[in-house]
């Protein structure tokens, strides 16, 4: 466990590639890469020649002569985390981890954060008076997140070290929220193990994020379900179903281990099994009788680490009813309808339990066919996922509307793309639905450290369409990047981004400046809040 300051350093080597990190004496990652007289292929060295050629690299950054290696660990890759097989060599240097400034840490969460007036706002009753304070957003997604407090032993800390490490870090850089699953990927560390079977360990882990995100001051939206994965999804759920058809195409053996379908391996039956299986989801009452149990264990909850009950957490900043839903309506026409009917019940459902918190649905926010902004979609497919952004968020149980952008994804990497999504969602976020707007994941795939830059790029857009907004007092209130995990689940590449790349000093740049335009924005008279409908009087946790 990391106690005060300091940790074991821990030195990584990638197979096959001969890349690795270790932490030099100031806490930063040192370069190992292979040199010419060193082997770039590390699986074809016994244990004792592994050690050498780590020991060689080590004298060659000058780190300290008096080090040893400590334990090595081979890590195979899985569907859920693919990558090459990865050694882990741990060594006793005893070196300052993060955080390492005196930066100091952000205050504990105590208030609730509403919505009201088109916008997020923390609410005081000094005097008998309700005043609101506008709240922006500046935060990142670690979606797996919810596994990491049950990791005993890895690269030198366990996880609950590891986690604490991460909120610390985030509070000293400025920013205020996290979103992640309120569920896990990874079969190995489960949340729910069938229908009201949960696992206690997998609760006590949530348990520990939010209690630890409440002392360094971070908020967390949570997401009760996955539209993609397996493990914590829709398709996991509808297989638990009593009242669902059973399923006839077995399931590929990397969804079952939190992998996804391999689409172009599929034929056209297949895929239509596939596709019309998930969009049971939204219709079978099994299926929703297994969500709302789901929900109602976790709203009702009690904190085991400070007694906190979910649904009077202010901690949580709000519930997303699914991660990214489809219902794909070029094989089933009425499946848009479907989806409509599950977020105007289940957001309704989840108000009843917990009307402490904001409900927001979590999609990307795609256009329908024949809706407006249909042309400001990314591609054709688009309209044919069973979303639709102004009617999705329409009901009065919906707190909020999100937005996701995947350039890269959708095919769609030019700025101006970026830009017209964003700015689109803006305006109808503005003209019809009077609500305030999430970006609510963003982010830039790169394959090396070389295109870090075109990333930076790409992250100093948003910002700046973000700060505009806010400046301006337009809905677009802040953003969430995607992604950023403790050092236990670091995966370098793709859109992981780390604390010490070039595009975190802007990530804490643009957070400095959110939390310096909060400060000057002015507080206001709201006496009414508490009658504005799902907005129940707030009883804050001791």
């Amino acid at each position: 466990m990391v106690t005060g300051m300091f940790a074991l350093a821990t030195v990584l080597l990638l197979l096959l590639l001969g890349l690795g990190a270790a932490q030099t004496n100031d806490g930063r990652p040192a370069d190992l890469a292979a040199t010419e007289t060193s082997p770039n292929d590390l699986s074809l060295l016994s244990d004792e020649e592994l050690l050498a050629e780590l020991e060689r690299r080590k004298a060659e950054l000058a780190l300290p002569a008096d080090d040893s290696i400590a334990a090595v660990e081979v890590v195979k890759p899985s569907f859920a985390y693919p990558q090459n097989d990865t050694i882990y060599l741990t060594v006793n240097e005893t070196v300052p981890a993060y955080p390492i400034d005196d930066t100091p840490f952000q205050e504990p969460v105590t208030d609730f954060v509403r919505v009201y007036d088109g916008q997020f706002v923390t609410v005081s009753n000094d005097s008998g008076t309700a005043v609101c304070e506008p709240f922006f957003l500046a935060g990142w997604n670690s979606w797996d997140v919810t596994r990491v407090p049950r990791i005993q032993s890895y690269r030198s800390m366990n996880g609950q070290a590891a986690l604490t490490q991460q909120l610390q870090t985030a509070s000293q850089s400025g920013l205020n929220v996290m979103r992640a699953w309120a569920h896990t990927i990874d079969p190995s560390y489960p949340v729910m193990k069938s229908h009201g079977w949960y696992d206690e360990e997998g609760l006590k882990a949530l348990d520990f994020l939010l209690s630890e995100a409440n002392k360094y001051g971070i908020r967390v939206i949570l997401s009760f379900v996955d539209n993609w994965k397996y493990p914590g999804g829709v398709d996991q759920m509808l297989d638990w179903s009593e009242t669902a058809p059973n399923r006839t195409m077995p399931l590929p053996a990397s969804l079952l281990e939190g992998g996804d379908y391999n689409q172009r391996s599929l034929t056209s039956g297949e895929k239509n099994y596939i596709v019309e299986r998930h969009s049971l989801f939204y219709t079978d009452e099994g299926a929703r009788k297994i969500y709302r149990d789901y929900v109602s264990t976790l709203v009702n909850r009690t904190n085991v680490y400070n007694g906190n009950v979910y649904r009077d957490d202010p901690t949580i900043l709000a519930w997303n009813l699914i991660n990214e839903p489809r219902c794909e309506t070029w094989l089933i026409p009425d499946c848009d309808d479907k989806l409509q009917s599950w977020i105007e019940s289940e957001s309704a459902f989840v108000k009843e339990l917990d009307p402490n918190h904001m409900v927001t649905v979590g999609e990307e926010g795609f256009w329908a066919s024949g809706s407006q902004n249909e042309w400001e979609n990314p591609t054709k497919w688009a309209k044919d996922m069973g979303q639709d952004f102004r009617r999705n968020h329409l009901p009065e149980s919906i707190d909020f509307a999100t937005i996701h952008i995947w350039p890269d994804t959708w095919g769609r990497p030019e700025d101006s793309f970026q830009k017209s999504w964003i700015l689109a969602h803006i305006r109808e976020a503005e003209e019809e639905l009077g609500k305030p707007l999430l970006l609510e994941e963003f982010g830039k795939s790169i394959e090396s450290v070389d295109e870090t830059e075109e990333r930076n790029q790409v992250y100093r857009s948003v910002h700046q369409l973000v700060e505009d907004s806010v400046r301006q007092n337009r809905a677009l209130k802040g953003s969430l990047f995607w992604n950023w995990e403790s050092n236990l689940l670091r995966n370098p590449g793709d859109y992981e981004v780390d604390a010490e790349d070039s595009t975190f000093r802007l990530i804490k740049d643009h957070a400095a400046r959110m939390k310096k335009i909060q400060s000057e924005a002015s507080a206001f008279s709201c006496d009414d809040i508490f009658g504005t409908p799902g907005v129940a009087a707030f009883s804050a946790p001791k």
